[in-house]
């Protein structure tokens, strides 16, 4: 397997993503659901775009952080 750079990249942007939601997630924090919703659905879609180039790293980085944003949507 032929790991290409900009998958390594995104992957530490989305390992140093999730972190960050996860303290917000453990501390109960409430996010309006029109912040919270449309970026977890956005970031859906950049994991499909990841997966068909590829870029599986990403992809399971950005889904991390998408799982994040999800929770913080249903806590509304």
């Amino acid at each position: 397997m032929n790991i290409i750079w900009q998958d390594t990249v995104l992957m530490i942007a989305g390992f140093i993503f999730a972190p960050a939601l996860i303290v917000s997630i453990v501390k109960k924090t409430k996010y309006p659901l029109l912040t919270t919703l449309p970026t977890a659905i956005a970031l859906t879609a950049c994991v499909i775009c990841y997966i068909t180039l590829g870029l599986h790293l990403a992809a399971i980085s950005t889904g991390l952080t998408t799982v994040c944003w999800y929770i913080l949507a249903a806590r509304r």
